[in-house]
């Protein structure tokens, strides 16, 4: 049985480290942020076991068996407090704390630390005699029993929390089997008095959370590209306005006969819009503002065919740093369909950019008609600000805001920050 159980120990350390590795290989998300912690946890549990196991039955290694023993009992109430603090995280990260779910199986599990330690000289969890033999003592079971009651709390806690919407359910099974299994093989293990079995049982269960970890980023990295593509696809079909495309066919129909030259060069550009708003739509990649300021002023040269009395002026200090495409070029297009033009007499968009110490800031700013809050909402939904917000901020937390007063005209001020832009679909 001692062999059977060093065995178990050293095949489940394997496992441990290259799960560790795995997981410090890969990507961060909600899940594995503090797994590793669990893993090194888990790692000294199995080797403190087996020391159990070597260290037995000699009376010269006494005192290396004594360590193990207390080693084995204390890494084992860590992990279980170190397993509620990794449920803890991912509640707190949809809900407030609740430092009472923390701090009372924490309590525990120190007294229980102390209760175990302190059977080197009462024995009333385990005992070892001078020979070497380790023999459990009247309180052992009870200091199994409390370690199942502690683990049947985190269990009604992802329970509740499930229930309540917090946790995801892929989340939660996989978190549930970590439970069970070692649930399941808990008594036999006690039976056989081989605890081996139980730590084995265990690592499987963290193969399979790194399984479920892994299958949770592949999903999440799925679903935000599917969320991305919908959000781009819906932001180029609002920008392909039938009543632009025809008034720009009209007015290059009319140019035609009128102007050859400037007619042939309308069709250019507007063919080079259309190319780039398509392009969009498969080519999801960041722009230089550069290439974003060129396709606004495409638009914005085949809106003046239409409207005469619209000006522009640009003020552009730096181009080159990045940003999604098609964050510009719509809300300049609100700008002029829902303020300049409605104002008699025309008016002026201004497209600035400053560089600051940390960030690049962009103003959009007009004289034309404005709006009061209530309609400035409105504007904000119809022109796809909220999916242009989303965009910035996943970026690298860039922002975007808008005022704007009646009969005054309307800002739009975008902060592209400097740091490094980012893969955010794999953090939770």
């Amino acid at each position: 049985m001692e062999m059977m159980g060093i065995g178990i120990d050293m095949l489940s350390i394997l496992i441990t480290f290259v799960i560790l590795v795995g997981v410090l290989l890969g990507k961060r998300n909600a899940m594995n942020e503090y797994f590793p912690i669990l893993l090194l946890m888990n790692a000294l549990v199995l080797l403190a076991d087996m020391g159990t196991l070597v260290f037995a039955n000699d009376n010269e290694t006494l005192e290396l068996l004594r360590i193990s023993v207390i080693l084995q009992g204390s890494f084992t109430y860590i992990s279980i407090s170190g397993f509620n603090l990794y449920v803890d995280k991912l509640i707190t990260r949809k809900r407030g704390k609740r430092p009472v779910f923390r701090a009372v199986p924490f309590a525990i599990c120190v007294i229980m630390i102390l209760f175990w330690i302190s059977s080197l000289l009462h024995g009333y969890a385990f005992q070892i005699s001078n020979d070497g033999v380790y023999s459990q003592g009247q309180l052992y079971f009870f200091v199994v029993l409390i370690g199942c009651i502690l683990v049947i709390f985190i269990f009604f806690r992802i329970l509740y929390n499930q229930i309540n919407g917090v946790l995801d359910v892929n989340v939660c099974i996989a978190l549930y089997i970590f439970i069970i299994i070692p649930f399941i093989v808990l008594f036999p293990a006690l039976l056989c008095e081989c605890l081996s079995m139980l730590y084995g049982a265990i690592t499987v269960s963290y193969l399979i959370m790194f399984i479920a970890i892994h299958v949770t980023r592949e999903q999440t990295i799925v679903e935000k590209k599917m969320d991305d593509t919908i959000m781009q696809t819906d932001l180029i079909i609002s920008e392909l306005q039938p009543h632009f495309i025809f008034n720009s066919l009209t007015n290059i129909k009319y140019l035609i006969k009128k102007n050859p030259e400037l007619a042939v060069n309308a069709m250019d550009k507007f063919t080079k819009y259309l190319r780039r708003n398509l392009d969009t739509i498969t080519d999801q990649e960041l722009i230089t503002f550069e290439e974003e300021l060129e396709h606004t002023r495409t638009y914005l040269w085949l809106e003046q065919l239409r409207f005469g009395d619209l000006k522009i002026e640009y003020s552009i200090d730096e181009d080159q740093f990045l940003i999604p495409p098609l964050s510009l070029q719509p809300v300049v297009e609100n700008a002029v369909r829902h303020g300049v033009t409605k104002k008699i007499g025309g008016g002026t968009i201004k497209i600035y950019v400053r560089e600051m110490e940390d960030c690049y800031k962009i103003t959009v700013k007009d004289d034309g008609i404005g709006f009061d809050s209530k309609q400035l909402d409105e504007e904000i939904e119809a022109a796809g600000i909220h999916d242009i917000r989303k965009r910035l901020y996943e970026m690298n937390k860039s922002k975007l805001s808008i005022a704007s007063t009646e009969g005054v005209g309307t800002t739009v001020t975008y902060l592209i920050m400097k740091e490094d832009t980012e893969d955010d679909s794999v953090q939770g």
